[in-house]
């Protein structure tokens, strides 16, 4: 068979305008493939198209086609030859400036279905003969990738037409010629699941990737509740009046159940595939339910219960705002300001801000700069006792890339790494150097007393790993102290069915990617510095009811401030009975804290009376390697081991 080179490239069709539309408007130039796109063409062309229901399908191939071009690592078969003049493709995703969510839903899917079974598509072009041995791709490739995976998906079986439609001529000139040679095609694919045995075309990816697919299809949609706008039971009540109703178990959701969280009280989940269902609900277009993955909820959660009233916070790595805003909902109670750093620009600033408008929430600033260039002496950060970092990372705990992008706005590259087995070590690299610096630079704040470090990685070089040196670093480089952070249990509350298989030692909280959540890292590190932290022990203390200071029993002067009337009671103790006085309650401080990790939310902890009895004395159950494993007959095991 004679190699296809007759198509017309996208520029040849610059000024003919879309074909079968009377008085259509050309199509924009600077559309070549592989080049660099013009944005404003980009959006000519989707202007023109995307609102055009007779059109989506060549928008969709269009605009997917250029995505792979630009995430695409080469061609994964060798009987391809790569044409030795060409440049090596080094650009960064496209920009899809599509505005309508579906449809730009829909072209991701393609793209990254696209990258997962290249190597199959490559195939299949070859063994049925479409591409000749030894031949050199033209710039038509790209488009006759994803129109042929979106064949594939379609079993071979012709798109159905939308009567007269509007198309792009160059992508009606590939889909014409790939739909005659539709037998020969699916023969080919055939052949492959033969060679392999493969029971279904996902039997063809590498098993990593098959099994994120596997876990993916299955994964719940998650979402917190806005605490501002609406309490827990109001969210519950709401959600039955939407036609929800309440399951006991992941394992009992069906298409209209939801799950309240056993680890995270604001967190509800849904079946999979539910959001677009709750995006039009009232509940989420008023801000009162935020959709966003659990994963992402853990990092908030274990900040919570270490905090006090009036302590700050720091969150670094924004991203799309809404783990920010999460943290900033759950710590208002507290009357805690939570200033964000990693803001990209003035239109994400405006964007953040908005969010944050439209969600009720009034405890939030964020800061342009860049957070490794802030001094830790600066005066808007001296009451920070907090910092979540939340830094770039692999990603390699997602399951359902795609969802991720569309909610968190992240990075298009994604799609590559995702699509692949392994990950690019090179860049792994990159992101450690990143990691340890934005670690190491939270934990210079002066009265810093716990920095929680989470990850959406299972890679142990960002997380163990960072974590650990990051550690031993500033210990050694902190004069005049012994020891002064220390990795303690996580403070994620665990449930009764959690701990049934204790003991537990873990210094980290690690999730492993199921069918029931994706996967994660979460560690805590404290200061253990007494002489620094002594104010805010007792301080904390006096929060939480361990330690009595009021008014009324002549403890608080006039206009002073707990943290005020700590230190002036400090000033007279002796040495010897400040030492013991300190020591007492940092124990006691460490035993009330242990009892409410197993208690849940912050909340509850606040509604005790300062005058309550001490707390009985339970085994820590903040120190657990939890990890999510599927098995046949439950989605979901808790499995607590040892880690030294």
């Amino acid at each position: 068979m004679e190699t296809r080179h007759s198509y017309s490239s996208p520029d040849q069709f610059q000024n003919q305008g879309r074909s079968q539309t009377p008085g259509g408007p050309p199509l924009p130039t600077g559309l070549e493939l592989g080049n660099s796109i013009s944005e404003s063409a980009m959006d000519s062309l989707a202007e023109s198209l995307e609102n055009d229901s007779t059109s989506v399908a060549h928008v969709i191939y269009h605009y997917a086609g250029l995505l792979f071009g630009s995430l695409s690592p080469g061609f994964k078969s060798d009987k391809l030859l790569v044409d030795k003049n060409a440049e090596t493709n080094s650009y960064d995703p496209v920009k899809i400036p599509v505005k309508n969510d579906t449809l730009k839903k829909q072209i991701y899917d393609l793209a990254f279905s696209t990258l997962k079974y290249q190597a199959l598509l490559e195939e299949i072009l070859l063994d049925s003969g479409y591409y000749s041995y030894d031949m050199i791709p033209d710039e038509n490739h790209q488009p006759i990738m994803v129109i042929l995976c979106n064949m594939m998906q379609r079993h071979f079986v012709k798109r159905r037409q939308m009567g007269l439609e509007s198309t792009i001529p160059y992508i009606q000139e590939i889909e014409e010629d790939l739909n005659k040679h539709l037998v020969r095609l699916n023969a080919a694919l055939a052949r492959n699941r033969i060679k392999f045995q493969a029971r279904s075309i996902e039997h063809l990816l590498p098993v990593k990737v098959r099994e994120r697919e596997e876990c993916g299809v299955q994964l719940p949609t998650y979402a917190w509740i806005n605490q501002l706008r609406i309490s827990v039971p109001e969210a519950v009540d709401a959600l039955r009046e939407e036609g929800y109703s309440r399951v006991s178990s992941i394992e009992r959701l069906h298409d209209d159940g939801f799950l309240q969280d056993e680890n995270c009280s604001d967190v509800v989940a849904f079946p999979a595939g539910s959001r677009e269902r709750l995006e039009e609900t009232d509940l989420v277009k008023g801000g009162h339910l935020i959709i966003q993955d659990k994963v992402c909820c853990l990092g908030p959660h274990s900040v919570t219960p270490l905090i006090s009233e009036g302590d700050d916070v720091i969150h670094v790595g924004v991203g799309s705002g809404l783990t920010t805003a999460h943290l900033a909902t759950l710590t208002d109670s507290f009357n805690s300001t939570v200033y964000g750093f990693g803001v990209r620009d003035n239109e994400q600033l405006e964007e953040l801000q908005e969010r944050a408008s439209h969600y009720g929430i009034t405890n939030l600033k964020y800061i342009p700069e860049n957070f490794l260039e802030v001094q830790h002496t600066d005066p808007r950060l001296k009451n920070v006792k907090a910092v979540l970092v939340t830094p770039p990372d692999s990603r390699s705990g997602l399951l359902n890339p795609v969802e991720f992008i569309m909610k968190e706005g992240e990075d298009l590259s994604i799609l590559k790494e995702m699509s692949q087995e392994s990950f690019d070590t090179e860049k792994i690299n990159s992101l450690v150097v990143d990691q340890m610096d934005l670690l190491k630079h939270a934990m210079k704040f002066p009265k810093v007393q716990v920095v929680v470090y989470a990850t959406l990685s299972i890679l142990e070089e960002e997380n163990e790993s960072v974590v650990t040196k990051a550690v031993e670093y500033t210990n050694l480089r902190t004069p005049g102290t012994k020891n002064p952070y220390k990795i303690i249990a996580p403070t994620v509350p665990l449930s009764p069915k959690d701990l049934e298989c204790h003991p537990a030692t873990s210094r980290f909280l690690k999730i492993a990617p199921s069918s029931s959540t994706g996967g994660c890292f979460v560690a805590v590190v404290s200061r253990q510095d007494q002489a620094m932290s002594a104010s805010d022990i007792l301080a904390r203390a006096a929060a939480k009811g361990l330690y009595s200071l009021s008014a009324e029993g002549g403890d608080l002067l006039e206009g002073e401030t707990v943290d005020e009337a700590v230190e002036r009671k400090m000033k007279r103790k002796s040495p010897r009975n400040k030492q013991k006085s300190i020591q007492k309650l940092i124990r006691s401080s460490k035993s009330s804290h242990a009892a409410e990790a197993g208690h849940g939310h912050h909340a509850n902890r606040k509604a005790t009376s300062p005058t309550r009895k001490p707390a009985k004395k339970t085994k820590p159950v903040r120190t657990a390697r939890i990890n999510f494993n599927q098995l046949p007959d439950r989605p979901r095991q808790w499995n607590i081991s040892s880690d030294s």
